[in-house]
């Protein structure tokens, strides 16, 4: 077999893949990302890679004398702005935070986060164990640390300053999913409890505990909720029998179908149609409104590209996507202080 054989099946492989916000060893420890419209990098267990005009090119090896590390987290932020978080395959474990600004060229230990304000009650392995780094929007990035005792720090300046949101006990914090107006929380399971997820409003998001949704950790054993009772109401809990990817995909899996049910109703009460879907040069936006609304374009990083204002009802107008990078994009239409969303690729 040549080699450019062996890459073309590897690459096959991964793309088949899910893009996974959770990577396990040996289960789901490959991924990708797309930059343009013809560079993509993958991560795989130890090393990334870079897939440009059909051909794959070892960029970076994150191996250890350790075998069981592996690369627990990849995130590109900013086409110049990369995170790898690697760590062991055991959960709890150290795990040390990479940062590069040259694509990937080279990296540097980020201990930025150690510092974080407000987290003098955690323990000192607390902010060196990071389960998963999210990208919000802009230059909001959150990260769900620890195991048992576990919480979250969140930067609001692309990871150059951290503070703490809050931490519990009996917890294994994952990362959010986005819903409309809400964001999920969701958690893996752990010796003493179950995985679960719960959503809040958006606007809670960094604020103090108002709603007993969350707690700062006061050393008198302040448990999530979901972890402690069976609400089938508030929380919903995924199967113990799989595996940590498998747990978020259910997770995913049932925002999906909530949100896909809610954007049906959105649509059809505000008659908000997009056509062709996918898109190769120009997308067409009906909305028949007959309020003042705004229509902006959004990356999947949450990075807005657009915005288009929108006067009088009955409107059709025209979108040139032709120089947008292929990928999938949302489309975001704002009325009376409601939100709608609807999702497009550009091929």
């Amino acid at each position: 077999m040549t080699m450019n054989r062996f890459w073309l099946i590897v690459i096959t492989l991964l793309f088949q893949n899910t893009l996974f916000a959770q990577r396990e060893y040996n289960t789901c420890d490959s991924t990708q990302f797309i930059l343009n419209n013809d560079t993509t990098i993958i991560a795989g267990k130890r090393n990334l890679y870079v897939y440009t005009n059909s051909v794959t090119s070892h960029l970076y090896d994150f191996s250890t004398s350790d075998t069981n590390q592996y690369i627990r987290d990849f995130d590109i932020v900013k086409p110049d702005l990369w995170f790898t978080v690697v760590g062991s395959r055991y959960i709890g474990g150290l795990t040390q935070l990479y940062k590069s600004i040259d694509h990937g060229q080279s990296w540097n230990i980020d201990t930025a986060h150690f510092s974080a304000s407000n987290a003098q009650t955690v323990s000192f392995n607390f902010l060196r164990s990071i389960n998963n780094l999210q990208h919000i929007n802009g230059d909001t990035l959150i990260m769900f640390m620890h195991y048992y005792e576990s919480g979250i720090i969140y930067s609001t300046d692309a990871g150059n300053t951290w503070t703490k949101w809050f931490d519990n006990l009996i917890v294994h914090y994952q990362g959010m999913l986005t819903c409309n107006d809400k964001y999920y929380l969701y958690s893996f399971e752990g010796d003493a409890f179950r995985p679960w997820m719960f959503g809040f409003d958006k606007n809670l998001l960094f604020t103090p505990d108002t709603n007993g949704a969350w707690n700062s950790f006061l050393l008198s054993s302040n448990h999530p909720l979901c972890s402690t009772a069976n609400d089938t109401v508030n929380c919903i809990y995924a199967p113990t029998s799989g595996s940590r990817c498998d747990q978020y995909n259910y997770f995913k899996d049932f925002i999906d179908s909530v949100c896909i049910s809610s954007d049906i109703n959105h649509f059809e009460n505000a008659l908000f149609h997009i056509y062709p879907n996918p898109a190769t040069n120009y997308l067409t936006v009906n909305v028949s409104l007959f309020e003042p609304a705004s229509i902006s374009i959004y990356n999947l990083f949450g990075n807005i590209l657009s915005t288009t204002s929108i006067s009088k009802p009955d409107s059709e107008f025209i979108i040139d996507v032709k120089d947008q990078p292929a990928g999938m994009y949302i489309l975001q239409l704002k009325s009376k202080g409601k939100i709608y969303q609807i999702k497009y690729i550009k091929i």
